[in-house]
């Protein structure tokens, strides 16, 4: 986990700190869940995997040796 997760993770609300553990949880146990839309990014994210938690929602992570994850951050969903 990153300074950076804990940090966006503390400025929201509990609402959405509950939808984030939630798919934390489904994550850990089935990182294909549909539900989670995991896909990997490109350009300037290349590199970063981003979790759904809801429609509005994501979770951005790293993969870190033997297959885990690193969190780097948690947010709304970039909107144009």
């Amino acid at each position: 986990m990153s300074a950076e997760f804990l940090d966006t993770f503390g400025r929201s609300s509990k609402s959405d700190q509950k939808r984030f553990l939630k798919a934390l949880e489904l994550l850990d146990s089935d990182e294909r869940h549909p539900s989670l839309r995991v896909h990997q990014l490109g350009g300037d994210l290349s590199g970063f995997w981003s979790v759904s938690a809801s429609d509005e929602l994501r979770l951005l992570f790293v993969g870190g040796p033997d297959g885990t994850k690193i969190l780097a951050s948690c947010s709304r969903h970039y909107r144009s």
